[in-house]
C-alpha cells in the first residue's frame, strides 16, 4: 500500500490518498497530518481534486481500484455517479435505480464510499432532510453550495 497526504484543499481540508499499485486509488480519506512530497501519480490526483474543488471542472478523472468493494457497493456507486453535477437524489432514488428496498443499506454504502468527490455521496439526501455525510454536514453543505454556484 502506498499512501500520501495531500496539501490542504478547499472545503475538504487534508486528504490521504491510498493506492495499492501507485497507478490507481483504492481510497480517499479525510485526515489530519502533514503533506509529504508527492510522487507524480499523487500529484496528478491533487491537481484533479483541486480543480474540482475550485469549481474549475465538474469531473474528476483519476484511475480507481475497486477490488476492495462488494458487488452491492459497486452498484450503489454506479447509481450515485449518475447524479448530475449541481443536482441531488435521495437514498430512495438510488434504491429504485438498483432495484433494492434496502434504503438503510444504501445509506451505509454511501457512508463507506472510498472515493469521496469522485463518487458524489454529498449529492445524496434524505427524503425529508439533507441526510447524513461521513465527513460532516458542514462539508456536505459546502460541496453542494460549490456545485450550485459553479453549475
Amino acid at each position: 500500500m502506498k499512501e500520501q497526504i495531500l496539501p490542504a484543499l478547499p472545503i475538504v481540508g487534508t486528504l490521504k490518498l491510498i493506492s495499492r499499485d501507485g497507478k490507481s486509488l483504492c481510497g480517499i480519506e479525510v485526515t489530519k497530518g502533514k503533506a509529504s512530497k508527492l510522487d507524480p501519480f499523487f500529484e496528478k490526483c491533487h491537481a484533479e481534486l483541486l480543480s474540482f474543488l475550485k469549481g474549475e471542472t465538474t469531473q474528476i478523472n483519476i484511475p480507481l481500484d475497486y477490488s476492495g468493494l462488494t458487488e452491492f457497493q459497486k452498484k450503489v456507486l454506479k447509481e450515485m455517479k449518475k447524479i448530475p453535477y449541481g443536482k441531488v437524489a435521495t437514498y430512495k432514488d438510488l434504491a429504485i435505480g438498483i432495484k433494492s428496498k434496502g434504503y438503510q443499506a444504501i445509506g451505509t454504502a454511501c457512508g463507506k464510499n472510498p472515493f469521496m468527490l469522485i463518487y458524489p455521496c454529498h449529492r445524496v439526501v434524505g427524503s425529508q432532510s439533507i441526510g447524513g455525510f461521513a465527513h460532516g454536514l458542514r462539508m456536505k453543505k459546502q460541496l453542494l453550495l460549490l456545485e450550485t454556484l459553479t453549475d
